[in-house]
């Protein structure tokens, strides 16, 4: 990834698994400088920042990808959605969509955040997100209207 910006500061988390071992660290911490680094600009086809579509770069990129996904599906498992380590395995993935349509017994609350908190379809209709909203509602309860009167 490359970030550019005048940043004050900058927080990255990354997955993965813990090592085990400890490396040995010297007995006393002696600071080295830095050597000085001369800034040369990126050309304009490499600079995401200053192009037309900043998305090009990351799209020629998964293109060279066999079968690659799509960007918005990279970036939404990136960024917006933790696939369980059940779904890395799954034959069919980075394709797993909840399914929002689907009749649940016992919808709660608990279960639409369950579901949410998926992968949803780009190819979801607005029609099956408004029924999904109905579900949501259903369980909330009726609609309340405070009327403020003066006097």
């Amino acid at each position: 990834m490359i970030f550019r910006g005048a940043f004050e500061s900058l927080s990255l988390a990354i997955y993965g698994d813990l090592a085990t071992e400890q490396p040995t660290l010297p007995l006393a911490y002696r600071p080295n400088p830095l050597p000085a680094v001369e800034h040369t600009p990126l050309t304009g086809s490499l600079d995401p920042a200053n192009a037309k579509d900043p998305t090009s770069v990351a799209r020629q990129l998964l293109d060279l990808i066999p079968e690659s996904p799509s960007l918005a599906i990279v970036v939404r498992l990136m960024y917006c959605v933790k696939p369980s380590d059940a779904d890395w395995e799954h034959p069919d993935f980075p394709y797993l969509y909840v399914d929002l349509g689907q009749d649940i017994a016992d919808f709660s609350l608990e279960k639409a955040v369950k579901l949410t908190t998926e992968q949803i379809s780009d190819e979801l209709t607005s029609d099956q997100l408004s029924r999904f909203a109905d579900k949501i509602s259903s369980v909330i309860g009726p609609p309340v209207c405070f009327l403020l009167l003066e006097g």
